[in-house]
């Protein structure tokens, strides 16, 4: 058996891993994607297809986590994001970062959950902890 990437031509977006016969792979294929034969280690997720060649993501290495006071001032900076990367907010919008960094303040104590995505960077989730104002 043999495992294809199938991915979106555009962007390198790995969509699916399929496992067969490679004679069936153009059945599995929509217009604007292709496939290429990937490595067992590696998938949608640690993956993406750049020139024709399955590459390896790479970390976008931001912090894991931050604490900042509910008081709707105190903010967290989250920089050195490379552009083309989008941040979903705790409230599901998706922006595109252009400028390399967010910043993020909130009034209600919690846990909040910034997810921060884009080929060719793994996904990364920065856990912001909101606590109350003292």
């Amino acid at each position: 058996m043999t495992d294809f990437a199938i991915y979106k031509i555009a962007t390198g977006k790995i969509d699916r891993i399929l496992s067969g016969n490679p004679d069936l792979l153009p059945l599995n294929v929509s217009e604007g994607e292709d496939g290429i034969h990937i490595p067992a280690t590696l998938n949608e997720v640690n993956a993406y297809v750049d020139n024709g060649q399955v590459v390896e993501k790479q970390p976008l290495n931001l912090p894991e986590s931050l604490q900042i006071a509910a008081d709707g001032v105190d903010e967290a900076v989250i920089t050195n994001i490379p552009a083309g990367v989008t941040v979903q907010w705790p409230v599901g919008q998706v922006d595109e970062v252009t400028d390399g960094e967010v910043r993020f303040a909130v009034d209600l104590p919690g846990t909040y959950t910034l997810t921060f995505d884009a080929v060719p960077y793994l996904r990364q989730e920065v856990t912001i902890e909101a606590v109350p104002a003292t």
